[in-house]
């Protein structure tokens, strides 16, 4: 992790092996940003920076997978999707549906830590977690394709 502070340019993920910043820092940043200025031109500023990164940049992680990070810029009035264009619906109803998914495995790992020892601890905890709510997404989505189907006939 960088070190990051209120005047430090955000690090974008070009095209090829370069580095760029993880959800963590984007989220130092804005908390570096709130401190030196206040919360709503930290706020502009941020949704500004945001929004410069490109559509499927490492940031699509942040706007889709990373729930730690999309609880924050939901608790902080930040907007991920500012700079995603055309894929704006589609990144925000998958992490809507991921937060459903990942909320309710939460609860699922919360009873079988006390029952089993956790079975998201011994699957892999995060990448568990991920796996299950893309295929749970997707089971969904071919569901109601079926469901569409057999009331159009």
């Amino acid at each position: 992790m960088a070190v990051i502070n209120w005047n430090t340019v955000p690090d974008y993920d070009e095209w090829g092996v370069d580095t760029w910043w993880k959800c963590q820092d984007w989220i130092m940043w804005h908390k570096s940003l709130v401190q030196h200025f206040n919360k709503e031109t930290a706020k502009d500023l941020w949704n500004y920076a945001y929004a410069q990164s490109g559509n499927f940049s490492g940031n699509l992680d942040c706007r889709t997978f990373n729930n730690e990070f999309r609880k924050y810029v939901r608790e902080n009035g930040l907007s991920p999707y500012e700079g995603a264009g055309v894929f704006t619906p589609i990144l925000q109803g998958y992490g809507t549906a991921s937060d459903i998914v990942v909320g309710g495995l939460d609860t699922v790992s919360n009873v079988s830590s006390g029952v089993f020892g956790g079975i998201s601890s011994v699957l892999g905890g995060d990448a568990f977690k991920k796996t299950i709510s893309i295929v749970a997404i997707v089971g969904g989505v071919i569901g109601i394709a079926y469901v569409y189907k057999a009331f159009k006939k």
